[in-house]
């Protein structure tokens, strides 16, 4: 039952038993009982009960071995769901008061650390779950304030596409699920009323890990230094903060890319880079001759756009060996090639074939590997390459 707990039991008489359940009726101390104070936990009559160092029967919350515990205004422990003081506890069939998550009958609850049934959002370890009012833990659509959200099967709420019984779904960074028009990544859907997609062209969604795990651990690793030694210390700094030499090039990969998805999309802030003292030859050379000024102003004030992103994640990726470039071209966003703007991306060679990342479109996208170690094919032939934006492999910046 519980460490440290003394059983009264067949060892005593008959008599003895029967004065130490009279007593505990009474409210009397077990010591007036049998001559002599006990503490700590008993079974008495079926029931568990908690004794303080003089014998006294406790009631109301008492604290045990770090664990809290409760006991009624008999002195009875309680267990299983109680509703105390308008809250809901639960307590395990050892008396101890549940924290965290906890699974009960089958279904998954929440308790503050002050054992509080939750109800409604949560968030932690960096997710957000939804309970009802009964702190069932929910999942698939769930219905709140109006608005529609999707927890996955480990009730955790989901963000950006969403592919369901065969229909397109658009959930955006707060987890509201999109209906009539919505423009994503700078194109624009149609959402019926119940989220359907209805216009629009459908993300890739074939992503498997396993095949580009196997890919990724395969390629043959050289790795790089850009000729910009101010970005080569960034470059040494993050690397050193979020890899490990343990990581296998994939595990490499995917926490680059997880990275900088945590990022945000947007305008930079240019005045994180010091061109002061700068020649103007050195100015044009750092603005227009390659991606290290792109990738540095990213890795340094944590938003970009396309241009910004693809430099930083080709710099990481060199930088573990991978052979990885800066794509120029249009990326269009229907397999009919009709509609497309001007953008970065990156690609890389493995074994004489070509991949592309895209992390800026994943992000604006709301997360996710759609563009990510795909071929061209994979993703429909809507990235049309024009041109490489080349690192440099002579000149040295003084910035």
């Amino acid at each position: 039952m519980m460490k440290k707990r003394s059983r009264i039991g067949t060892a005593l008489v008959a008599g003895l038993l029967s004065a130490i359940l009279a007593a505990s009726v009474t409210g009397m101390t077990v010591s007036a009982a049998v001559g002599q104070a006990v503490s700590g936990f008993m079974e008495i009559g079926g029931n568990w009960y908690y004794f303080d160092a003089s014998g006294q029967k406790l009631t109301g919350w008492q604290e045990y071995d770090d664990n809290w515990y409760y006991m009624d205004a008999d002195g009875v422990m309680l267990t299983g769901w109680q509703q105390l003081d308008g809250k809901w506890y639960y307590f395990y069939s050892s008396g101890r008061m549940a924290t965290g998550w906890a699974e009960i009958d089958g279904k998954w609850y929440y308790f503050n650390g002050g054992g509080v049934m939750k109800t409604g959002w949560l968030e932690t370890g960096g997710k957000w779950y939804f309970f009802n009012g009964g702190g069932v833990m929910r999942t698939g659509w769930v219905s709140n304030g109006g608005k529609w959200y999707y927890m996955d099967g480990d009730g955790v709420m989901q963000t950006g596409w969403l592919k369901k019984d065969g229909n397109w779904y658009y959930l955006d960074a707060s987890g509201v699920m999109q209906t009539g028009s919505c423009k994503i990544n700078g194109v624009t859907y149609s959402f019926s009323s119940d989220g359907v997609m209805l216009s629009g062209n459908a993300p890739v969604s074939d992503f498997d890990p396993a095949a580009v795990r196997s890919l990724l651990d395969g390629a043959s690793l050289t790795p790089r230094q850009t000729a910009d030694s101010k970005l080569n210390q960034t470059v040494s700094s993050w690397i050193s903060s979020h890899l490990t030499s343990s990581m296998t090039t994939w595990e490499k990969v995917k926490a680059i890319y997880d990275g900088l998805l945590k990022l945000e999309y947007g305008t930079p802030d240019d005045s994180v880079i010091d061109t002061s003292g700068m020649s103007m030859d050195e100015l044009m050379s750092l603005y227009f001759d390659g991606p290290e000024y792109n990738a540095r102003l990213l890795l340094l004030s944590g938003s970009g756009t396309e241009e910004h992103f693809a430099a930083a994640l080709a710099s990481l990726l060199r930088a573990i060996g991978l052979n990885a470039q800066v794509a120029e071209g249009i990326v269009y966003q229907d397999t009919a090639l009709t509609t497309g703007t001007p953008s970065s991306w990156v690609t890389v060679s493995i074994n004489g074939t070509s991949y592309i990342f895209d992390v800026a479109a994943d992000l604006c996208a709301g997360g996710g590997y759609n563009c990510f170690c795909r071929t061209a094919s994979d993703l429909g032939g809507r990235y049309q390459q024009t041109d490489v934006f080349a690192f440099q492999a002579e000149k040295t910046y003084s910035a």
